[in-house]
């Protein structure tokens, strides 16, 4: 069986001071304090995804990954054919969560914003909404897995209180079109880093 290839992220990130659009390997870690403005936003609806969400759903999907397959855990999945979550900002569609249930877990399979609501909350609302789904399926934790560069999504689900549980070393180098190409801020790709929330 072919592996499917596919390059680094092309996301496209926003500017938390200028507010322009940056590109995932220009893109550099800064430390700030919380003297940020606060900006009124409007409220974050979350509902499950509907059969009528299904193309915005990809095309968010594939503007945030630059492809729509997802390798984590030793297997392939296509992020725009599982179960998803969205999240909705005046009517457009502002981040989706793309899962699916395994033995004893939800499996947070792709976590995509819109860069015009970054920073908004949007991420936060959708694990808060994958939760209470877990839960009301009798699942006791959730899982994600991302690639070793991408320090905001580490970052973002550290802080939700996820703790990392593994290292898959190279796991990314069979499916990359350029193994160790570069990745968020040119840090090369190469292992997969896996995480887990126990839900109480």
């Amino acid at each position: 069986m072919s592996r499917p290839l596919f390059g680094a992220k092309p996301s496209v990130l926003r500017c938390s001071r200028c507010g322009r659009f940056v590109d995932w390997e220009q893109a550099r870690l800064q430390l700030v304090c919380s003297c940020r403005p606060q900006l009124e936003l409007p409220p974050v609806l979350v509902r499950a995804a509907e059969d009528g969400d299904r193309a915005r759903v990809e095309r968010l999907l594939m503007s945030d990954f630059g492809h729509l397959t997802i390798v984590a855990f030793g297997e392939v999945m296509h992020a725009h054919e599982e179960a998803a979550l969205v999240a909705e900002m005046k009517d457009d569609l502002a981040g989706v969560l793309a899962y699916r249930l395994l033995d004893g877990a939800l499996h947070v399979v792709a976590l995509a914003t819109d860069p015009l609501w970054q920073r908004s909350g949007v991420g936060a609302h959708l694990l808060a909404e994958a939760e209470l789904l877990a839960r009301a399926q009798g699942r006791s934790r959730l899982i994600a897995a991302t690639s070793n560069d991408n320090i905001p999504a580490l970052y973002f689900y550290q802080r939700h209180g996820f703790r990392l549980t593994g290292v898959a070393r190279d796991a990314f180098a069979a499916h990359l079109k350029a193994p160790g190409a570069a990745g968020f801020a040119g840090i090369p790709i190469h292992d997969e880093v896996q995480m887990e929330k126990r839900l109480p």
